[in-house]
Order: structure tokens, then sequence, then C-alpha cells
């Protein structure tokens, strides 16, 4: 898998520049998965072992972190929540009042549609939902998600910004 989360998550969000929505340093994701699948996704147990953290689990709340940049907290670029695993394109489907819809269309290993939607409640706080429905390397699978954000500061303490890859 070549982009990840939330995808599922990732699989969040684009930010338009006259969205501007965060601030820029490091935020602190909790989220909560339902996967249909037998096994978790690859790409997310490596943004796990990524951060020393123990791999999600099923039902139970996974705490992670962003590093936002200040194009990503402007809205100038894409919001990431870390995507690297994932091969996904995505888009906003609307964005109104700090409320964004977004849309991922997914391929590779994991193949489907993520629709997600992502409610800004200030600069330092979002919060949203995410479903994907369709195949992880060739099995039917779907995840859902809930998350929430808060900004932790400046300072991103070592967790790497998303850089996207030039094809």
């Amino acid at each position: 898998m070549r982009r990840i989360l939330l995808a599922a998550f990732a699989i969040l969000a684009l930010l338009t520049p006259a969205h501007a929505a965060g601030k820029a340093g490091l935020w602190t994701v909790t989220t909560i998965w339902q996967f249909s699948m037998n096994k978790v996704p690859p790409a997310l147990v490596d943004l796990a072992r990524q951060q020393r953290l123990k791999p999600p689990v099923n039902g139970q709340p996974f705490i992670h972190h962003i590093c936002m940049t200040p194009y990503e907290a402007d809205g100038r670029q894409p919001l990431h929540l870390n995507s690297r695993d994932l091969d996904c394109t995505f888009r906003t489907v609307s964005m109104r009042r700090g409320l964004m819809v977004t849309e991922s269309i997914c391929h590779g290993p994991v193949e489907g549609v993520a629709r997600g939607q992502v409610t800004w409640r200030s600069d330092s706080h979002f919060e949203g939902i995410a479903d994907f429905r369709g195949k992880f390397r060739g099995d039917p699978a779907r995840m859902r998600s809930t998350f929430t954000a808060d900004w932790a500061g400046d300072d991103c303490r070592g967790v790497r910004p998303f850089i996207a890859q030039d094809n």
C-alpha cells in the first residue's frame, strides 16, 4: 500500500485556500476504527510502528500524531493525516462553515472509495468520520472510523509532515 489513513481517512481531506482552518504543528489524533476484514491493514500497522505505538485494534481508541504544515493549516495543500502508504486521490466535495465533505478514490492493494466528513470546531480542534468501501488485496473490505484531533503545539517532535511524491 502506498499512502495511509484516514484513510481510510485518511482519506479525509483537502483544504482549499479559501477555507483555512487549523494551526501548523503537532496534532494528536484519536481514531476509533471498525474493520470488516480480519486483519488490520499493514499501512495502519506501519503508521503505529513509525510512532512507536501499538497497532490499532478494532473498536478501540488509537492515538497517533500528525505534523500539519503551514500550507495544510492555511488551506493551500491537502490535509493528509500521514497518508503515505495508500495510493489514493483526494478531493473536497464541499466546504461550508467549517464542515468539509471529502471523497478519496483508492487503487492498488486498497481499491475502493472513501467518503469522509471533517468538522472544524476551532483552529485547534477538528473531528469527523470516514467510511471506506472496496477491497483490500482483492477481498471485500469496509473500514469506518470516527476521529478527533487537537493541536498539541508548534514543535512536531520528530513526526514527519506529509510530503507528496512526484510521479
